[in-house]
């Protein structure tokens, strides 16, 4: 009987679990989400994180507002490099496979309201492209996908 018990207990306690997925501070509301700095002077760049990552904001029912916003997530991207990430044959004769867009960004994800820094980091992001059938644009595109996710999972989504 006691173990049916506490059986019972800890499948009632488990089953009331739930998991939210945004562990903000109840008095943020609206986010404010400018324009990228663009350290590494690859044009477009800053601009294409900037966009998606404002998208992803609003999917995720928070209010996206041009200024005064509750909290604010900045960036800078630092670094942006297109390499090649798989090749064969020798020097003088190499085929390139697929290639990698790496982009590196500094983010600070401030509560206003409270004047507390909630996530600051540096993120990591690489999107790769089949260099015979694909683009830069494409490796590029994949990577802003990317660091825009772990943006949020540092921000927004936090533990």
């Amino acid at each position: 009987m006691k173990f049916f018990l506490i059986a019972f207990a800890f499948c009632f306690a488990s089953c009331i679990y739930t998991f939210s997925g945004s562990t903000l501070p109840s008095n943020i509301k609206t986010i404010e989400v400018p324009l990228f700095e663009n350290m590494a002077l690859v044009h477009g760049a800053a601009e294409s994180i900037t966009e998606v990552l404002a998208q992803k904001v609003v999917r995720e029912r928070l209010t996206l507002v041009a200024r005064n916003g509750d909290a604010i997530i900045k960036g800078v991207v630092v670094s942006y490099r297109n390499t090649a990430s798989d090749y064969t044959g020798t020097r003088d004769n190499l085929t390139i496979l697929s290639s990698s867009v790496e982009i590196v960004a500094d983010i600070v994800f401030l509560d206003v309201k409270n004047g507390k820094e909630i996530y600051k980091g540096r993120v990591v992001s690489i999107g790769q492209y089949n260099f015979e059938t694909e683009s830069e644009a494409d490796g590029r595109q994949r990577a802003v996908e990317d660091i825009t996710e772990k943006i949020l999972m540092n921000s927004i989504r936090s533990w």
